[in-house]
């Protein structure tokens, strides 16, 4: 039986191969858009597809997590992503690219809320800030390496001289980074289900707290023994509870504006660098730097999560992380949309990924403290709406760009973490779901 570190980190392990996977388009998008002869704005959508899907599923994808257990849905998102990546090497058409496009944000929806669930079971209340962090860090890891690391592979099998199919034009080899890709998420799948169990044996020394935790308003009323037995909600009582919880539609919103603006980061900064003359090879140094530095910020993040909770109590524990660094993503995309040279706007997107992902374990130890036995179904809420706000990063970032020019899109990604700011004022980790339910 692992411990629980060792579950934690090869559940990193998984999300950074899901960042790979996830990522990698963004780097290949100019060959594939140049091979498939898609315009702009078809590009924009295709990359938009995946994240729409994405958030759609990740409710359902965070019920079955609660339902099944985690360590089920984990191996089989791992398998199904894989599969579906290594069929992105095969697309022909736009409407094929989209498909597959949809499939992966499908495959890949019941990750991390079956991750949560699973750092639920695993980790004392006072280590979820750092082991979500530490999950989290693994995702943020694979899109720092993906860019870069597609970049040179998608080069190394022009060198190797093996044989492309379809129309190649771009003379980038990125049908075979897909099947390269997917053929070894099968391998980080079997992994996944051999190593990894839903929860410690009863009674385990590791997972039982060493210390009396202090008081903590949601975890007390989750420990009351009910006066009768509750039934297991279905799917629509999950989402019924949740939609009736002021507290998660705060907690979807940040979400969705911080998605809004950094997914850019994933989807359209190698197209900006491309606008600005940046050689192909560079840009994906370039986007693995900057998002580099999001692993530095969600590996910090978890001591600041769990340090504020410590300082100043779950309520302004969990908020104020989150406020903090979306204030500071405020500034740097306005300092951006001023228009500066082109390595001062670099800088400030390096501000702004490390900044975003400091709050990131904030995120998800709030869903863990107040979802109780849905905490997969609360962060798939959040990610739900957070994700509906990747999805239309893209194609309101293309339109605004075209309409007005980079510095425009940079000012949508202000306003953005201003209302983020806002939501997180009224945002309160003491009041569970259930109770507000």
């Amino acid at each position: 039986m692992p411990n629980r570190h060792v579950v934690v980190w090869i559940t990193a392990v998984a999300a950074m191969w899901m960042y790979i996977d996830r990522v990698c388009v963004s780097i290949l998008a100019d060959p594939i858009q140049t091979d498939l002869g898609l315009t702009d704005r078809e590009r924009a959508r295709a990359l938009g597809a995946f994240f729409f899907t994405y958030a759609l599923m990740q409710i359902p994808g965070g019920a079955l997590a609660d339902r099944f257990g985690p360590r089920l849905v984990l191996t089989l998102c791992i398998a199904a992503w894989s599969i579906v990546t290594a069929a992105t090497g095969l697309v022909w058409s736009f409407a094929a690219l989209v498909v597959v496009r949809l499939l992966l944000g499908i495959s890949e929806a019941g990750a991390y809320p079956a991750a949560a669930g699973l750092v639920k079971r695993w980790a004392r209340p006072d280590e979820r800030g750092r082991f979500s962090a530490t999950v989290a860090a693994g995702g943020r890891l694979g899109g720092a390496v993906a860019p870069a690391m597609t970049a040179v592979l998608a080069a190394a099998l022009v060198a190797v001289g093996m044989v492309t199919w379809g129309e190649n034009p771009s003379g980038v080899h990125w049908r075979g980074v897909f099947v390269v890709y997917g053929l070894f998420g099968i391998v980080v799948a079997v992994g996944f289900w051999a190593f990894v169990r839903d929860k410690p044996p009863e009674g385990i020394a590791e997972a039982a707290p060493a210390y009396a935790p202090e008081p903590d308003p949601a975890a007390e009323w989750h420990a009351r023994p009910p006066a009768a037995p509750r039934r297991e909600l279905s799917f629509l009582g999950r989402l019924g509870l949740l939609a009736r919880t002021p507290n998660m539609w705060l907690f979807g919103i940040i979400q969705f504006c911080v998605n809004l603006s950094w997914a850019f980061l994933i989807t359209l900064l190698p197209t900006f660098l491309k606008d600005a003359d940046v050689d192909l090879g560079v840009r994906g140094w370039v986007q693995s730097g900057v998002l580099f530095a999001g692993c530095v910020g969600t590996f910090l993040g978890g001591y600041v999560a769990d340090g504020c909770r410590r300082r100043f109590g779950p309520r302004w524990g969990r908020s104020g992380p989150m406020m903090a660094m979306m204030g500071t993503c405020c500034v740097t995309c306005a300092v951006a949309a001023a228009g500066p040279p082109l390595w001062v706007v670099v800088a400030m997107l390096v501000m702004m990924s490390l900044c975003q992902d400091v709050g990131v374990p904030s995120i998800w130890a709030f869903a863990q403290d107040v979802g109780g036995r849905n905490v997969g179904a609360a962060l798939g809420w959040g990610n739900m709406l957070g994700n509906f706000g990747a999805a239309l990063s893209p194609i309101l970032l293309t339109e605004v760009q075209i309409a007005g020019g980079w510095g425009a899109a940079f000012g949508v990604g202000a306003v953005a973490y201003a209302v983020a700011v806002g939501c997180g004022l009224f945002l309160d980790a003491t009041k569970p779901v259930e109770e507000e339910g």
